[in-house]
């Protein structure tokens, strides 16, 4: 997990890079653990993060959940 007091300087994140999209990953779900309930264009606009980083965000984090369930495996 990435230390609160990280910024983007100081990580050296690339636009593009998976880097940065771990990073865009563990802040919302950060932001959804502690604000449960809200909506997708809730965390857009408290992240300032375009749509679709939230959305593939998102995407990634149900599939780990998903994975780490254990009701997948055989």
């Amino acid at each position: 997990m990435f230390p609160e007091f990280c910024t983007i300087e100081w990580l050296n994140l690339r636009p593009g890079s998976k880097e940065l999209e771990a990073f865009n990953v563990e802040r919302v779900r950060g932001y959804l653990e502690c604000n449960l309930g809200c909506k997708k264009k809730e965390v857009i606009h408290a992240l300032r993060l375009h749509p679709r980083t939230v959305a593939e965000a998102i995407k990634i984090i149900r599939a780990n959940a998903h994975r780490s369930d254990g009701a997948l495996q055989s």
